[in-house]
């Protein structure tokens, strides 16, 4: 098939966002926020890591800095420790580098990697099998396929089978496929075989001989026609009794819709609108023979180090920017971790990650334990890579979340609604303003006691300053695009609010 147009007709009405500009790769406009109103009070941190061969993410050990940055050095190694000590079961993927019984752990805040954890010295330069953490990136990938051919009109309520993007298809193997929604793939309700359904069908890839990925994929494969027929009506998964109705095989029709619309295999595609922009280095694929030319199942068959994978994390913090480049619109994501409804990217929007924890936390999901959490209010990142055996899935979700928030000294709020860390009464204000060029910051705060107090910005000691209540930053910058600042009693880590100036 011929690839259609990038960015050369208007958008639809079946698109979900509007594009201002043609060139994806666009820097913000002078007048256009970095994130939409509606984020306006999240800060988070203005930098971004170069790719790990430029040096790569930027790490702090001091307690001290860490805890000013609202976290409990002790306490996250804990987790560490935690995570570091889980048995691990065989998984073989063919992948060099690889090595099931690696466990990896980063914990990522403002933009400071406070925590990094090894089980043994090969994990640190290991790959890891991300499993349906490639659902998310799939996800991801997609709100810039619909940025870069906003021709296409995709969008959630946009069919699945539909010979503009998925030819492959027709004629449909069962009427009722003319029904399924972008939307109920994403639900895991499209009523595509479920994993639950067969042995054949049980992950991204398959080993047999006689599987053929993309005719099994749209239910074409003549030695196994499981995969033809609905289970249940679109958008309907009641009727579905045998487990649950999740698909990897409805996740993998994005394979051919990716190479339909931009004419790349599916791979390159990734490579080029999303992991070259965030600096990913090595991304390898689990590739079974009856891949045929596909390289990329996007349900999930990459393997990437554990910093790389952070990376990804870190690009869902930032909804889609990466230090001033909009790779997808923050609408689109926020479709997915404002919802309960997804399960590849799960919020705790319902408190179901727990009522103490924040209700815009959410968490993405692989097999063998491997995930991203997010916190966009605490500007946290956590990533956790191994090959756990899912037998203990709800012990570790409930003990790694357990340890992690013990760890977090900064004030939140709860998805209850309880005020966390709510007792240190220090509160700090912060005005920008410019002078000669030159960009100064007035701080102003209070109810803290005792001589001194030391300043945070961008979460680094800046300076230690007597508790006069106000202090000026000569900042000696003239084009600093954000700068946040935290205050903490002198040599302590009892600290005020974090705030945000953007010039």
């Amino acid at each position: 098939m011929r690839p259609l147009a990038r960015c050369a007709v208007p958008l639809a009405a079946l698109i979900l966002t509007a594009i201002s500009a043609c060139d994806p790769n666009r820097p913000f406009a002078a007048d256009e926020p970095p994130f939409p109103p509606a984020l306006a009070t999240v800060a988070l941190s203005s930098y971004f890591p170069p790719p790990e061969a430029a040096g790569g993410w930027r790490t702090t050990r001091d307690s001290a800095q860490i805890l000013s940055l609202g976290m409990d050095a002790g306490k996250l190694a804990g987790l560490g420790s935690y995570l570091m000590a889980l048995p691990y079961e065989t998984y073989k993927t063919g992948v060099s580098g690889y090595d099931f019984t690696n466990k990896a752990a980063l914990v990522i805040k403002d933009g400071w990697v406070v925590g990094e954890y090894y089980n043994q010295p090969s994990a640190a330069t290991a790959v890891y099998y991300l499993a349906s953490n490639g659902k998310t990136i799939t996800i991801m990938l997609l709100g810039r396929m619909v940025q870069d051919y906003p021709g296409v009109a995709f969008g959630l309520g946009s069919r699945l089978y539909d010979q503009r993007w998925l030819p492959e298809g027709f004629p449909l193997t069962d009427p009722r496929k003319a029904d399924i929604t972008i939307d109920q793939v994403f639900r895991h309700v499209s009523g595509i075989i479920p994993e639950a359904e067969d042995q054949i069908a049980s992950g991204s890839v398959q080993t047999e001989s006689a599987w053929n990925f993309a005719p099994f994929t749209v239910g074409k494969d003549p030695d196994y026609p499981v995969s033809a027929p609905l289970y249940f009506t679109p958008g309907d998964s009641s009727t579905y009794t045998k487990g649950r109705p999740y698909s990897s095989v409805a996740f993998n029709h994005f394979s051919l819709v990716f190479r339909n619309v931009s004419g790349l295999e599916p791979s390159a595609y990734l490579r080029q609108g999303l992991l070259d922009p965030i600096g990913v280095g090595r991304m390898a694929y689990k590739r079974p023979a009856g891949m045929g030319d596909y390289v990329w199942a996007t349900a999930g068959n990459g393997l990437a180090s554990a910093r790389d994978f952070a990376r990804l994390g870190y690009l869902m913090l930032h909804e889609g920017d990466w230090a001033g480049t909009r790779l997808f619109a923050a609408s689109w994501l926020r479709n997915f971790t404002t919802s309960a409804a997804y399960p590849n990217i799960r919020s705790n929007v319902d408190c179901h990650w727990g009522a103490k924890y924040p209700s815009d936390m959410y968490r993405t999901t692989g097999s063998g334990q491997n995930w991203a959490l997010v916190v966009p209010s605490l500007d946290l990142v956590v990533t956790f890579n191994g090959r756990t055996p899912a037998t203990l899935a709800a012990q570790v979700d409930t003990a790694s979340l357990s340890r992690l928030f013990a760890a977090v000294t900064e004030r939140y709020v709860a998805c209850d609604g309880t005020i966390v860390h709510d007792t240190t009464g220090i509160s700090l204000s912060a005005a920008g303003r410019k002078r000669a060029g030159f960009e100064f910051v007035d701080l102003r705060w209070s109810g803290a006691a005792g001589t001194n107090v030391d300043v945070y910005r961008n979460g680094a000691t800046l300076v230690t300053v007597a508790n006069s209540g106000a202090w000026t930053d000569a900042t000696g910058k003239k084009a600093a695009r954000s700068l946040t600042y935290r205050l903490c009693l002198g040599g302590t880590g009892t600290c005020s609010n974090s705030v945000t100036v953007t010039f």
